[in-house]
């Protein structure tokens, strides 16, 4: 008898049973683990990508029915957060713990409450269900043996990592079973909240028309997959056309009015080598002919020839010391040359390094830390050490160039936005493409607004147009 009350005992602790799933799970930390688990991922992601409140009536909108959602949920007690980020990119995820987030970039793909409410649903679904408490657990052990530029080895073969902002940061990555587990549970809560069900089959289509082209494919593919064959399973589950109308919200719309539309050359732009950050208030010189790469606050150079690399980007560090200090913490690299002084007025500590791969292959490189207007930048560059010596002036030229922006204009940039009209009379999205100030082309603004580019719109349709500011200066950006 006592041995039975032990065994039981010890199941208790190793499984239970999931109150969303009815599923026994095994290897889960409580639900005061969970929560910690989610708040240290949550202030990784409230620096990496900022809450969005420049439109309020849009963040509240998000919040508001996230509330309504969490409280459908079988996890209530969870504290909840329903947060719209400030990203271009068309995506959603969660945290373990309940806190979820939607982009900017997503929001403004969505014609309706209900289709936002599905969304939400979908990844409160993966939070009830607690699908990426494990996996998250192993991330972020994982992260806090790696400093900030272990990613960087002899051979670049990591350096594309340094400037993904988002690389292996909460971006929890599902089995097909997992997403369609979240996919049942979306239903349950959007019908309990009383949406409409068929928003669910609209948001697939809405992913599905995407486009997946191109070197850097949309978050939402390698985070959610599928998205057609879950628009055919979840229309199937609900006996409707997988083919659904669009629908044109005008309380949602209303809300996104002004809201910023692609990337926000606030965030950084290039003009020719030139990267101008507004926001930070500076602008640095890059190597001629290099390839330009540039994530918010991050810009990356490669060289012609893809053998040496220029980075700069912000770090924590107290002050330009700690971060010297931290970099040839671990003692794989060299310290050589120092040079400790000041760049445009600012504090600056830079030494030269050297380090070599384990078949002998010598790297070497240049480091500095800036202390600039209360936090610090990170200037690095490396490269073989056969063609050092031909880059070192022209990089020593980029990291002295670093300075504030003098000239007004280029600071003052805005990105496009969001502008909501209704069609006075019957218009295709060709013609209304043409309309003065539209930024995309008629395919993007089909997709936009969840119709085909050859639907005729009629009189009164209310349609989602992303316009240019009224003025701003020329300038290339890359991404």
């Amino acid at each position: 008898m006592i041995r039975s009350l032990a065994i039981v005992a010890v199941l208790s602790i190793a499984c239970s049973r999931n109150p969303a799933t009815g599923r026994l799970q095994f290897g889960l930390p409580t639900n005061d683990e969970e929560i910690g688990l989610g708040r240290e991922a949550e202030a990784q992601v409230a620096a990496e990508m900022p809450t969005y409140a420049e439109v309020p009536a849009a963040t509240k909108l998000v919040a508001d029915v996230g509330k309504k959602i969490a409280a459908k949920s079988e996890r209530p007690e969870l504290p909840w957060s329903f947060t719209l980020v400030d990203d271009p990119a068309v995506n959603a995820f969660a945290l373990p713990g309940g806190f979820v987030y939607v982009t900017r970039g997503l929001l403004v793909h969505l014609g309706s409450e209900d289709e936002l409410a599905a969304v939400l649903a979908h990844e409160a679904g993966h939070v009830t269900a607690r699908h990426g408490v494990v996996q998250l657990r192993k991330q972020n052990a994982a992260r806090r043996s790696v400093g900030l530029f272990r990613v960087i080895d002899p051979n670049l073969r990591h350096v594309g990592g340094i400037a993904a902002r988002t690389a292996g940061l909460a971006l929890l990555r599902y089995s097909r079973e997992d997403e369609h587990e979240a996919d049942d549970l979306a239903v349950r809560y959007v019908t309990d909240g009383g949406w409409d069900t068929a928003a669910l089959v609209r948001v697939f289509a809405v992913l599905s028309s995407l486009p997946t082209s191109g070197e850097k494919p949309p978050p939402w593919l390698s985070t959610h997959p599928d998205p057609t064959l879950r628009r055919t399973r979840t229309a199937n589950s609900l006996g409707i056309a997988e083919a659904q109308s669009p629908t044109a919200d005008p309380g949602y719309l209303a809300a996104l009015d002004g809201v910023a539309y692609g990337v926000d050359p606030r965030d950084g732009y290039l003009i020719g080598a030139r990267f101008v950050h507004p926001r930070r208030g500076f602008v640095l010189d890059l190597p001629p002919k290099w390839k330009l790469l540039h994530d918010r606050e991050q810009v990356l150079a490669l060289s012609e020839d893809e053998q040496a690399v220029f980075i700069a980007l912000p770090t924590k560090y107290e002050n330009r010391k700690a971060g010297l200090t931290d970099f040839f913490a671990d003692g794989s690299m060299t310290a050589g040359a120092a040079y400790d002084g000041k760049v445009d007025g600012f504090d600056v500590a830079s030494r030269a390094f050297a380090m070599a791969d384990e078949a002998g292959n010598k790297t070497m490189g240049l480091v500095a830390f800036i202390d600039y207007e209360g936090m610090v930048i990170a200037m690095v560059a490396l490269g073989p050490a056969a063609t050092w010596l031909a880059r070192a002036d022209m990089l020593a030229q980029t990291f002295g160039s670093f300075a504030r922006i003098a000239d007004p204009r280029l600071a003052g940039v805005e990105p496009p936005r969001i502008h909501t009209i209704v069609l006075d009379r019957p218009s295709t999205i060709e013609e209304v493409q043409k309309r003065p100030g539209v930024v995309v082309d008629a395919p993007t603004l089909a997709i936009l607004n969840g119709v085909t580019q050859t639907a005729s719109l009629p009189e009164g349709w209310r349609i989602k147009l992303p316009q240019a500011p009224s003025r701003s200066p020329s300038q290339s950006q890359s991404q």
